[in-house]
């Protein structure tokens, strides 16, 4: 059985790879070995060595513990423009192959624990073509949670969301909201927050706090798995990546 989580967001920016590698983080400090993929990315940056490479896959591997070995594994399209990723491939003069990026996705979560695999943007960003991060998550065949922002508008851009995800036949466990500061939170924030939970039957299994700066350092990933321990329910997470319940049409338990 395959033992593993789909990362999605409701848009770009809103926090898809720091949550990951925050929970990624929580449960290497349990004792897991943690497979992370993030399978396409684009706005890559060139590093000291003259290689394209995704920082947010960087911060993946870190969080997990794993060696430069793993880049091509973690993160085999890498794409310099920092655009959805069919546009800025077809701008590189790239092909995706999708074949390729399920096996390599089959194939960690196959070696790990348990894996978590992030997608790019929200879930209905093009990968390929007419291939979206939607149609992956189906081929994976993998629950998944979907990070959310806590600010105005976000009810609307979460609902449209998972009611979308639904129309798809994608298996949600839940909502993580990011950038939730428990000291400052206002009626906005609360009310957001009750909404989400009242029209999309999802539970909130986080509300994770700002992280001012994100490095890849030793002391940094630590603080920020304690952070995922303190603020997701890290039980419920393993326990839907291990097959455990995910949420239906209207919040119905499947």
């Amino acid at each position: 059985m395959q033992t593993g989580l789909f990362i999605t967001a409701t848009d770009t920016d809103v926090g898809k790879t720091l949550i990951s590698g925050a929970i990624a983080a929580a449960l290497k400090a349990r004792g897991m070995n943690v497979g992370v993929v993030k399978p396409v990315a684009s706005g890559g940056v060139t590093n000291i060595n003259g290689q394209l490479v995704s920082e947010d896959a960087s911060f993946l591997m870190a969080a997990a513990g794993l060696s430069e070995e793993w880049r091509q594994e973690v993160n085999p399209v890498c794409l310099a423009p920092a655009l959805t990723p069919a546009v800025a491939a077809t701008v590189s003069g790239v092909t995706i192959n999708r074949e390729k990026l399920i096996a390599i996705c089959r194939s960690m979560l196959a070696k790990a624990e348990l894996t978590l695999v992030e997608g790019v943007g929200g879930i209905a960003a093009p990968i390929w073509e007419d291939y979206l991060v939607a149609d992956m998550v189906l081929e994976l065949k993998l629950p998944a949670i979907l990070v959310t922002r806590a600010n105005l508008g976000t009810i609307n851009h979460t609902v449209l969301t998972a009611a979308y995800a639904r129309q798809r036949g994608i298996k949600l466990g839940g909502i993580i909201i990011n950038r939730w500061d428990e000291d400052q939170v206002s009626v906005l924030e609360r009310s957001n927050l009750a909404y989400i939970e009242r029209l999309t039957g999802l539970p909130v299994l986080g509300r994770f706090p700002t992280v001012a700066a994100v490095a890849a350092d030793l002391v940094t990933l630590a603080r920020l798995g304690q952070l995922a321990e303190q603020h997701v329910a890290i039980d419920e997470l393993v326990s839907l990546m291990q097959g455990g319940t995910s949420y239906g049409e209207n919040g119905t338990k499947r």
